[in-house]
């Protein structure tokens, strides 16, 4: 191949140009800064609730089902998609927090900032029936909770 050739060929893979369609990266909101709390500023006793997400900014749109559960100094946060699949999942201990976002790049929300917001509706009073608003204009979206349910985590039998 000429070096005219790879030079042109060069040129269209970087701006993107020669890239199929699916492999071109969905919007993505960029990380928002700041505190997680621990799972200690949440009400004691085992607990779990189920609430849904929609966030918007930019130029994304995304929507998740979330399950939290929390057993004594440890919350885990899963987060599914419109088909039920997990898309992300939290584990915080303390101060620790462990994320595993499956889509990877793909997942248009950060694990981290899914969480943050969670606390936030927390802070806010979120409670079933309800819904909060978080806005976050120095981050470019907004995300609206809606509390689907809330429970206590019973002994086995």
């Amino acid at each position: 191949m000429s070096s005219g050739r790879r030079a042109a060929l060069l040129w269209l893979v970087a701006s993107g140009c020669a890239l199929p369609w699916w492999l071109h990266l969905p919007p993505r909101l960029p990380a928002c800064p700041g505190a997680i709390p621990p799972p200690a500023a949440l009400p004691g006793g085992d607990l779990v609730w189920r609430d849904r997400v929609r966030y918007r900014g930019g130029e994304v749109d995304a929507g998740f089902a979330l399950v939290a559960e929390k057993r004594g100094e440890r919350l885990v946060l899963v987060g599914m998609n419109a088909f039920g699949a997990r898309v992300l999942s939290l584990t915080q201990e303390g101060g620790h927090v462990q994320a595993d976002a499956r889509l990877g790049r793909l997942l248009q929300v950060p694990p981290e900032t899914v969480l943050r917001d969670w606390y936030a509706a927390r802070a806010a009073g979120l409670a079933p029936p309800g819904t909060v608003e978080i806005v976050r204009p120095p981050c470019g979206y907004e995300a609206t909770f809606v509390a689907e349910g809330r429970g206590s985590l019973g002994a086995p039998d």
